[in-house]
């Protein structure tokens, strides 16, 4: 499978391109400008292109089965995810790729019927523009009727650590464990995300991993 990935190098995007080129998959990592990728992405192709440069984004893309983004910008800049979600929606249009899989926000998820996750009262402030620009950012993709798309939302921690390779999935509801946490590590959210890829299951919906 070809998979065209946003943001490629950052600490999602590293685990879901390693993944993806351990089972074999051609990664193209697209990035805003040129750059050495690091041992572990030795056999992904590098793309040069910025998410705001239409032309060369779906020139990028095209080809591709899948175009999958990791886009993180830092907090200061959490209000750009909306505009990174519309370029890459134009970007797999332009392309003709039906595909497009996006990492999420768990803020969207929901805590109880109609109650996501940013809403409650202990949702943490730093967080809130990052939860609020993905939310927005999810009701562009729902719009978006002529796309296979699949917001991918992480547990509410996400981090460095091991690949347990059990994991539990689903979709709209944040999963949580029996500690009464909601973790995961990115390279088990790796996982579930190329497992996304290979394997549709959530295919318009917004979907998570957690323990």
């Amino acid at each position: 499978m070809k998979i065209a990935l946003v943001a490629a190098t950052g600490n999602i995007g590293r685990h879901i391109a390693a993944r993806a080129l351990q089972r074999g998959h051609e990664v193209t990592a697209i990035a805003r400008s040129a750059r050495t990728l690091s041992p572990e992405l030795a056999g992904a192709k590098l793309a040069v292109a910025s998410l705001d440069d239409a032309g060369a984004l779906a020139a990028a893309v095209r080809g591709h089965d899948v175009l999958a983004s990791a886009y993180g910008p830092g907090a200061a800049d959490a209000g750009t995810i909306v505009a990174a979600t519309r370029h890459l929606i134009d970007a797999a249009r332009a392309s003709g790729v039906r595909r497009l899989v996006v990492v999420g926000g768990a803020g969207s998820l929901e805590v109880a019927p109609g109650v996501q996750l940013v809403d409650t009262p202990t949702f943490p402030a730093p967080y809130k523009p990052y939860a609020l620009a993905h939310r927005e950012a999810l009701g562009l993709l729902r719009a978006a009727t002529d796309l296979d798309w699949t917001f991918y939302a992480p547990a509410a921690e996400i981090g460095p650590g091991e690949a347990v390779g059990a994991f539990r999935t689903g979709a709209a509801a944040l999963i949580v464990g029996s500690d009464g946490h909601s973790r995961i590590s990115y390279p088990d959210y790796a996982q579930a995300f190329v497992d996304e890829i290979e394997a549709p299951r959530f295919a318009k919906q917004i979907a998570t991993v957690a323990y």
